[in-house]
């Protein structure tokens, strides 16, 4: 019996909440702001198509920054089992060269943390610049600066192969 007005529930639910759904989307299909919107958002790629290839380098490098990133990441890992084995050796003479190494490379990371925050700030007015109409200068400031990471990166990684050469 119970199982019976369970059931009758159950179904007389999910008629009212057909119904109110029904009604929701006749409303949205009627509605004029949801055609604004779409116009809107047309609007918004047609003033971005003017800027495809300059979005497409922005991404590249965006994708080489990752890359760099990763090699980061697996060098410092190596150098993690390095450490700890020229640290049981007690080979003396390497880890004093990895210090003076990694003096350096906290000195390259406060430059690259520098950049990255003058990155952002520059992707911020790149945003209100397509806004306004005219970007190109601005994307030109944000490729500038993205090459300028990628560089310090390069830089961060050639003194982690010498960090690594050294406890090799």
């Amino acid at each position: 019996m119970k199982l019976k007005k369970g059931l009758a529930v159950g179904i007389g639910a999910l008629l009212l909440l057909g119904g109110t759904y029904q009604i929701q989307s006749a409303y949205a299909a009627d509605n004029p702001q949801t055609v604004v919107a779409k116009e809107h958002n047309g609007k918004k790629f047609d003033k971005l198509s003017k800027y495809q290839e300059k979005i497409h380098q922005v991404n590249q490098l965006r994708e080489e920054r990752l890359d760099l990133k990763k090699q980061m990441v697996e060098k410092k890992d190596q150098l993690v089992d390095l450490f700890l084995t020229a640290k049981k050796s007690g080979n003396k003479e390497a880890l004093k060269q990895v210090k003076e190494s990694k003096k350096q490379l906290k000195t390259r990371n406060g430059e690259l943390k520098a950049l990255l925050t003058k990155g952002k700030d520059e992707r911020k007015e790149l945003q209100e610049a397509v806004k306004a109409g005219d970007a190109t200068e601005q994307f030109d400031k944000v490729i500038e600066v993205q090459k300028q990471v990628n560089d310090k990166m390069k830089e961060q990684l050639s003194l982690l192969n010498q960090m690594i050469d050294s406890l090799k």
